[in-house]
């Protein structure tokens, strides 16, 4: 049955229009989970979309509002914060465009300093739409950090454990008497029993992770391979379409798009490890300034 997305009314098998705001009608109630983001004309929505998807955002749809005579670009809830982003990056860029193209009908000197102005805030906002997820950490970190902790706990439960033993031998010179003396022991026997439990846990764990670090070594070193042999940076510039010239901007839209090659031959590799791996290869093919 098809539903208006703007007054969620239910209509019959046939209706194309809602008769309350003139909305195209949708054919399901999951199309209506789609938010609205921004007004425009065609030929503006349609850019925006393409842009959109060249970052990621897959949701995008266009509808048609016949009482505002324009058409509003939709994305899906979870994406509607970085689409918002983007959109800003979108018309910053094609601000910028406009301004360069007028150089030659204005002062030299005021559209230098309006094209510095434009890039800069491009650049924050290219910061800003940079995916805001966990910091990735290494399995050979996790190791070191599991191990650390294991030496840690076994330590201050073997020392404890000791030095309870001691105490209720009466072999330090502190007395405790009756029910205290059992109550003590219990208490921090059971603590510092826990401290080596937790201590072994730890070190097991940091046994697996020191076996999955290899893994990864060697899973990093097929993955520069496999770069080194099929991506240069000639070759990252020419796959995205209109390029911005805000350096952060380039940096963000080249990482994507390396990664979106490499996620093409290899598959199930976690976001986290692969933007990480992107990162350290970055400077390789476009230098530390990124040019």
């Amino acid at each position: 049955m098809p539903w208006c997305p703007k007054c969620k009314n239910e209509y019959v098998d046939g209706v194309k229009t809602c008769v309350d705001c003139g909305c195209d009608l949708v054919g399901s109630l999951e199309e209506m989970e789609k938010e609205g983001l921004i007004f425009g004309t065609q030929e503006e929505m349609e850019e925006l979309l393409s842009f959109l998807s060249c970052n990621g955002i897959k949701s995008g749809e266009l509808r048609f509002d016949e009482t505002e005579d324009l058409y509003e670009l939709f994305v899906s809830p979870e994406e509607k914060g970085r689409a918002s982003r983007y959109s800003g990056i979108f018309q910053k860029e094609k601000n910028l465009r406009e301004k360069k193209k007028a150089i030659n009908n204005n002062s030299f000197e005021d559209m230098q300093e309006e094209l510095a102005e434009t890039e800069e805030e491009a650049e924050e906002e290219a910061v800003e739409a940079a995916p805001a997820g966990p910091v990735y950490e290494a399995a050979s970190q996790k190791a070191e950090n599991f191990k650390s902790g294991a030496y840690t706990l076994l330590g201050a439960g073997i020392v404890g454990m000791l030095l309870l033993i001691c105490l209720l031998a009466g072999v330090l010179p502190i007395q405790l008497n009756g029910s205290t003396k059992y109550l003590t022991g219990g208490v921090m026997g059971a603590l510092f029993l826990v401290f080596i439990v937790m201590g072994v846990l730890s070190l097991k764990s940091s046994r697996q992770f020191e076996g999955k670090a290899k893994e990864e070594s060697a899973l990093k070193e097929e993955l520069r391979r496999w770069c080194d042999e099929n991506i240069t940076a000639e070759a990252v510039d020419a796959s995205i379409p209109d390029l911005p010239d805000a350096e952060e901007a380039r940096y963000f839209r080249r990482t994507e798009r390396i990664r979106a090659m490499i996620s093409e031959n290899f598959l199930n590799l976690e976001a986290g490890y692969l933007e990480n791996f992107v990162d350290e290869i970055y400077p390789q093919f476009f230098g530390e300034d990124g040019q």
